[in-house]
């Protein structure tokens, strides 16, 4: 049995909601009935022991979705017990649950404390009521600041709050708000999201009909700026574009572990899984494919692709990017040496406060995070990617 280095995470999606948020482009269906709830639980256990491999550690859990919260905690021990005999999770594993505020209580917390979980990522996204109520969400300000001290008498020393900027009608004032609260109530992880138009979505459709605002993009960038100074004053860590953590400890280990190309197994429809090499592949999108394909005793995967050298090295390179750690090009899989356009580039990203250099090494400061994806596909146009 391996130490857990090396082996896969583990994401289980799990698709049922309240209510379908206005932004949200994730997989997710706002209808949970018993008898769906008990399909849904039964196939995931299927799909578990159809695909977990045996004499593994694994190092991460991740539920998320969705709403995970949704399903009884004691469904949750059912899963931790569908694990092969000769597999489990790390002693030190980081086992992490989705949660809406409106959708728990203390009783609750504390089962899920101790089904296994010890991480707790709230979906808080505002603590101002009328912003939540532009998002859709099903909780208010007051239920979010609730939740988070629930948590803690439940025994939850790892606690992640989301929150979202760039909202119509938020203002800096409004925004610096929300970041204070989430840093007066302790969390120990901080992720801040811009608001995105995605297609499909009722946000997405509003702004097509001219029913409502794109998020302003030179406010957006304020806003990104004044979030790294009150969280760097604060004491948090910005290892990631849209992630601070209060201490190295405190990172998510489990999406940290997405941005490094580690390896993943996800379960339930639409979960995405990659063996850490050059295979990705996906499950079924819709509930009640994949259910049809587990009950009959298939897998549910829908297809899969294989990534070729060079695509692997670009993704290397975006993902790299996006954190502080930033990427080694020698370790992305690149062979040569930093040429004169190359070290010009470097020397204009530097010059620019983007981010430091060292040999092949390139890490970005928080400026340069926020234009990854420019950087990623400069570099990708040099190295011919």
């Amino acid at each position: 049995m391996t130490d857990g280095s090396g082996s896969p995470g583990l994401y289980v999606h799990v698709p049922f909601c309240l209510r379908k948020c206005r932004y949200c482009a994730f997989y997710s269906v706002a209808d949970l009935d018993s008898d769906a709830a008990m399909r849904f639980g039964g196939s995931l256990l299927g799909e578990m022991r159809m695909r977990l491999p045996s004499d593994t550690v694994f190092p991460t859990f991740y539920a998320g979705g969705g709403t995970p919260v949704l399903l009884e905690p004691s469904f949750w021990s059912e899963v931790f017990a569908a694990f092969p005999p000769t597999s489990r999770l790390a002693e030190d594993a980081e086992v992490t649950i989705e949660a809406n505020p409106a959708a728990v209580g203390l009783k609750d917390l504390q089962d899920l404390r101790r089904s296994g979980f010890n991480r707790l990522s709230i979906g808080v996204q505002s603590f101002d009521d009328a912003l939540l109520e532009f998002l859709g969400r099903v909780h208010n300000g007051a239920q979010a600041e609730e939740m988070v001290r629930d948590a803690r008498k439940a025994g939850f020393e790892s606690i992640g709050i989301d929150l979202m900027y760039g909202i119509p009608g938020q203002t800096r004032e409004d925004w610096l708000k929300d970041l204070r609260s989430a840093v007066d109530l302790g969390a120990e992880h901080i992720s801040c999201y811009s608001l995105t138009v995605e297609d499909g979505t009722p946000y997405g459709h509003s702004v097509k009909s001219g029913d409502a605002p794109v998020p302003d993009e030179s406010l957006v960038a304020e806003l990104y700026r004044a979030t790294d100074e009150l969280l760097s004053r604060a004491g948090y860590q910005h290892y990631e574009v849209s992630n601070y953590a209060a201490g190295r400890k405190w990172r998510s280990r489990h999406n940290t572990a997405y941005w490094s190309g580690a390896a993943y197994l996800g379960f339930g429809p639409s979960a995405h899984s990659y063996d850490g090499r050059s295979r990705r592949s996906w499950n079924r999108l819709g509930l009640n494919e994949y259910l049809e394909a587990v009950e009959s005793g298939g897998l549910p995967e829908a297809d899969f692709e294989n990534l070729s050298e060079g695509q692997l090295m670009l993704e290397r390179i975006m993902l790299g990017l996006r954190t502080s750690d930033g990427v080694d090009l020698s370790k992305a899989g690149f062979e040569g040496e930093a040429d004169g356009a190359l070290r010009n580039m470097f020397a204009n990203w530097v010059s620019h406060g983007l981010c430091t250099v060292d040999g092949l090494r390139i890490s970005p400061t928080s400026q340069g995070m926020l234009m990854a994806d420019g950087m990623a596909s400069s570099l990708a146009a040099i190295l011919d990617l």
